[in-house]
C-alpha cells in the first residue's frame, strides 16, 4: 500500500493585491508515493483565485495544512493518487527495458 505526501517546492506572491501584501497566487507542488523500495512523484502548478480580505491568511502565518488544504481543494488528488499508482506499477512490473546498443 502506498503512501502519499505532499511536498510545496514554491509559493509565489503578488507584492500587493489592494491592501492585501505578499498574497500567494501560485503554488508549485510535488505529489509523491512511495510503496516499499519504489517511488514516484508528480509535479505541478496551481493558481489561487484572489483571497477576500476577512479570509486572507498572512503569509508569514500561513502552515503547511494551509496550503495542502488549498491543493486539494483545487485538484483531483484521487486522479493523482491513481497515476502515482501506476507509475509505481510501471516501476515494479516493467514491461520495457532501454537497450543502448548504438554506442
Amino acid at each position: 500500500m502506498a503512501t502519499y505526501k505532499w511536498v510545496i517546492s514554491d509559493l509565489k506572491a503578488k507584492i500587493e493585491d489592494g491592501e492585501l501584501s505578499n498574497v500567494i497566487d501560485t503554488i508549485h507542488y510535488r505529489y509523491q508515493a512511495e510503496d516499499g523500495e519504489y517511488f514516484a512523484d508528480v509535479y505541478g502548478s496551481v493558481g489561487l483565485e484572489a483571497p477576500e480580505a476577512d479570509s486572507f491568511i498572512p503569509a508569514d502565518e500561513l502552515t503547511v495544512a494551509d496550503v495542502e488544504g488549498w491543493l486539494e481543494a483545487k485538484l483531483d488528488v484521487e486522479a493523482l493518487k491513481e497515476g502515482l499508482d501506476a507509475q509505481l506499477d510501471a516501476i515494479a512490473n516493467p514491461t520495457h527495458v532501454s537497450l543502448n546498443l548504438l554506442s
